[in-house]
């Protein structure tokens, strides 16, 4: 932290060096005219942010306004009028000439796109959507607060094309965000393929690349990018997209608002904000949201505390930003359940607990300075830490096929022994007991084999993550090229450590009652020691250079970009060796560099063709390469025992299309992708529900189609977005899939065996839709009202487990079809400002409550169809010259939330408004 300290000190004294002599250079005049769609002129509100100064105005009442002085360089136009959606621009002044500039404003339901973006994680919003070869998408706090989104995954799964949300945990804060068929998530074992910045700060974290939605507060978040394909510029992870948030600051978000929120299931939620500037070009924002929910499912409370700040400083042609994130949450993801249980009670859960608490604080610190009106220096470093501890309880599917009822004699005399009366002293069987404990205690005493002889485990694990670094981005920007080129640097510490132990599931058949003994390699199952321990210390360095250059000419613009990325993961097992387990301990290095290419071309006003080639890479993290050998298949959040070598994954994307605009009424666009993915790194399943291990699969593919429309007629705002999409093998491999009635075993006639199941090329990849539709009505008779109707829907996706999705029920060792419905949700909200001052706010999700499901897994189960645990349900049968015990198997289904309302008051106490 002194290395660190010391660069960004002396990195601002040599800002403060360069930013003296900019108050002498030549002055700029801007000549503004803003118009509504009807193309009469529009009076507004705004601010001009540029080199040294921040200008609030008010336009006339025909829409003009003229700005003189300007010192050369880029400013950001920011509009603002009730009922209209606030509209940001990036005006270049370069001489001493008038810049003429007409913005038309549409109303607040119709932009479904920013006008401009930044091309590179850190670095300004100059660079105008219409010349990217991709298509990005866009969502603005404001669209965001329209449609009462609840947290950002919410949003995005409302609005955004392509994007699609899986329950897995069962949390609103733990959901997996899902993009053509790549994926964000919180979970463990989720193959990982999108990276997630936050004011140029990656959130992937170093264990595992997961992301904590949870740790990001929405009621900070300015807009959110959506930048396509295998981007290289976005650095590693990015093989199928990237999410790039920036936050709120006092500058356009002048004022003071407070926003109370209640509903359904136990929700209440208050989120806050203040923002303010002064003349002497300081500014600051500061937000919090304290939120609480009991959960629509049983035992699920959750409780998130967010808070954020920044201070800003503009002098000369100088910008800092000091910004913070602070986290402390709880939440309750009970995960997937047997659905033959959520045919009886929907909201029931499988097996409790299974909770997450993250404590998390950061620093973000961004530094732009313009040079002259050409050239632009960007800098960025950050500190973040993050502590994640959970507690899950889980049956122990290594019980379901023992004989757990009755007592040998040995058992029953340390039973005595120790104190114990009332067991069973004859034969018992499931009957006598529905809940088997007694040779569990028995086990644990006696040091054998409770790793078979208990029907759970509790399981407890501490994550901590240090991570900083820095990044820095030089852009040069003239009439006819946009060059910039960076490096970046990033480390990271991570110290995990998990211990299991034994336990019997209760008569709730939901929770468990542990017993004085761990997986701590004490005691033995097969002659083997037992020991899921783990006490890792891993080190991830990320050193990365990266360049973009766009060429503009009349109709064309071509654009090539690279990175080059060298990934060092270094781990070090802090337990020693072991039968029952192999050694973390090892070092391994990645690196590559990512080429992409891309142009469009400007047909007529009306539509632009855009083509684009990328490449991408993920190194494996020290949670894959901690649970990579088949061997010894892990128990997630993880249970490392070796750590053979696995490939980086390599990401290469094309993607090809048209899109067009009537600035006033009509957006649309359409287009073709395919993304393939080479060395994929995939969690196979194992034997049950939640084990599996980590392998590289030669290659997966994903392409489709997207197409998209807007279209306005007042007082309504239409929009639908629909994504086809084909995930899939490309390369055959063998699997575990002991839950697949089409595994090897099954196929020779031992059902309910362990077994391989065989994939072939163009198997669909699980949790995956084929088809995905969003329809959007907004409606808007005044300024004060707002309207919206919104349906997602999504075709079915095969369950995890059935990777061949070749699965069959027969009702007897095999249970639930593999996959999931096809479903679709509707969901209305209505926004009414009353004055300036109070706006109230009605959202009904679901509103038909249809039972649904996001995504499935196949697992065993010792259910039966009455609920009763029963432990070695089949006769045993002769199979590969072994006596073995069919267990049955079942389809795990993460439900949807029901039917939910919540509504509330937003309030502005303070509000600055801009002087003429």
């Amino acid at each position: 932290m002194r290395r660190l300290s010391g660069l960004v000190c002396g990195l601002l004294l040599f800002l403060l060096h360069l930013s003296a002599p900019a108050q002498s250079r030549d002055s700029g005049r801007l000549h503004l005219v803003v118009k509504d769609t009807s193309g009469s002129g529009l009076a507004v509100t705004g601010t001009l942010n540029g080199p040294g100064s921040v200008r609030q105005f008010q336009t006339s009442a025909n829409g003009e306004h003229m700005f003189t002085g300007l010192a050369l360089g880029s400013y950001k136009l920011q509009l603002y009028r009730n009922g209209f959606a606030t509209q940001t621009i990036v005006i270049d002044v370069r001489s001493s000439e008038v810049v003429e500039r007409v913005v038309t404003l549409t109303l607040s339901s119709l932009s479904t796109s920013v006008t401009v973006f930044s091309e590179t994680p850190i670095g300004q919003a100059d660079t105008d959507t219409s010349t990217v070869p991709v298509p990005v998408q866009n969502l603005s706090a404001q669209q965001l607060a329209d449609i009462n989104s609840l947290n950002i995954g919410d949003g995005l799964n409302k609005r955004v094309n392509g994007i699609y949300i899986s329950e897995n945990q069962g949390n609103p804060y733990q959901m997996d965000v899902n993009y053509r068929g790549y994926t964000a998530s919180p979970l463990l074992g989720t193959p990982q393929g999108l990276s997630i910045y936050l004011d140029g700060v990656r959130q992937n974290q170093p264990f595992g690349d997961v992301v904590s939605w949870d740790l990001i507060p929405q009621v900070a978040v300015q807009d959110i990018e959506l930048i396509p394909g295998a981007n290289p510029l976005y650095g590693l992870n990015s093989l199928g997209g990237a999410l790039a948030m920036r936050t709120k600051d006092g500058i356009s978000n002048a004022g003071l608002t407070v926003k109370s929120t209640g509903g359904s299931f136990g929700r209440r939620a208050v989120e806050g904000e203040w923002g303010g500037f002064t003349s002497r070009g300081f500014n600051w924002y500061v937000a919090g949201n304290l939120y609480h929910e009991d959960g629509w499912r049983k035992y699920s409370p959750s409780d998130v505390k967010q808070s954020f700040a920044k201070l800003g400083w503009m002098f000369g042609r100088t910008t800092l930003s000091l910004s913070g994130v602070y986290a402390i949450n709880n939440l309750s993801g009970n995960g997937t359940q047997d659905f033959r249980n959520l045919s009886k009670d929907y909201s029931s859960v499988y097996t409790i607990p299974d909770q997450t608490r993250n404590h998390a604080p950061s620093l973000t610190f961004n530094v732009t300075h313009e040079l002259d009106h050409k050239l632009t220096l960007s800098t960025n470093a950050y500190y973040r830490y993050i502590r994640a501890n959970t507690f899950n309880g889980d049956l122990n599917d290594d019980s379901f096929d023992q004989s757990l009822y009755t007592l040998s004699t040995a058992e029953k005399n340390i039973l005595t022994a120790n104190g114990y009366t009332g067991f069973p002293t004859g034969t018992s069987n499931a009957t006598q007991q529905p809940f088997p404990y007694w040779r569990c205690i028995a086990q644990g005493l006696l040091k054998d084999e409770p790793s078979e002889k208990c029907t759970g485990t509790d399981t407890y694990t501490q994550n901590k993550q240090n991570a900083y670094g820095l990044s820095g981005l030089l852009s040069y920007r003239t009439a006819r090229n946009r060059l910039a080129a960076g490096v970046s640097w990033d480390r990271s510490n991570i110290s995990y450590t998990q211990i299991s132990q034994f336990a019997y599931l209760n008569p709730d058949g939901l929770s468990f009652t542990t017993i004085p003994t761990y997986t701590d390699g004490s005691t033995d199952a097969d002659g083997l020691p037992v020991d899921t321990r783990a006490n890792l210390h891993g080190t991830v360095n990320v050193p990365s250079f990266y360049a973009t250059d766009t060429i503009l000419l009349s109709r064309f613009t071509f654009t090539v970009s690279g990175r080059y990325n060298h990934a060092t993961v270094d781990n070090l097992d802090r337990l020693p060796p072991s039968a029952g387990r192999g050694t973390l301990t090892a070092k391994y290095t990645f690196q590559r560099f990512n080429p992409s290419a891309g142009l469009t071309y400007r047909v007529s006003s009306l539509a632009t063709l855009y083509f684009n080639y990328s490449e991408g890479n993920r190194a494996p993290t020290s949670t894959e390469l901690g649970c990579a050998d088949p061997s010894f298949p892990c128990r997630l959040p993880n249970a490392m025992v070796s750590d053979p070598p696995l490939k980086q994954v390599v990401s290469r994307t094309i993607e090809v299309g048209i899109r067009g605009k009537n600035e006033n009424r009509l957006q649309w666009n359409a287009g073709f992708f395919r993304g393939t993915n080479y060395d994929d790194l995939l969690f196979a399943s194992s034997t049950a529900t939640g084990f599996g291990y980590f392998t590289n699969f030669g290659r997966t593919i994903r392409q489709g189609v997207e197409a998209g429309i807007t279209y306005q007629l007042h007082p309504f705002t239409f929009s639908s977005n629909y994504t086809f999409l084909q995930a899939t093998y490309g390369t055959a491999q063998l699997i575990n899939g002991a839950g697949n009635s089409s595994n090897e075993s099954a196929l020779n006639g031992a059902k309910g065996i362990d077994g391989d199941q065989d994939i072939s090329v163009g198997n669909t990849l699980p949790q995956t839709p084929s088809h995905i539709l969003k329809f959007n009505v907004d409606y808007q008779p005044t300024r004060k009202l707002t309207v919206n109707f919104n349906v997602v829907s999504t075709s079915g996706s095969y369950a995890r487990g059935n990777e061949n999705n070749l699965h069959q029920p027969d009702g007897t060792y095999y249970l639930g079809v593999g996959r999931t419905d096809a479903y679709g949700i509707a969901n209305v909200g209505a926004r009414y400002a009353f004055s300036p001052k109070f706006e109230l706010f009605a959202e009904i999700n679901n509103l038909f409550d249809t039972h649904y499901a996001t995504a499935a897994q196949l697992g065993g189960t010792p259910f039966d169809s009455n609920g009763a645990f029963i432990a070695r349900p089949f006769a045993s049968i002769n199979y590969e010259g072994q006596t073995q015990y069919p267990v049955r198997h079942s389809t795990f289904l993460a439900p949807g939330a029901p039917i939910n309302i919540f509504g509330g008051l937003r309030v502005t106490f303070q509000k600055k408004a801009p002087k003429p």
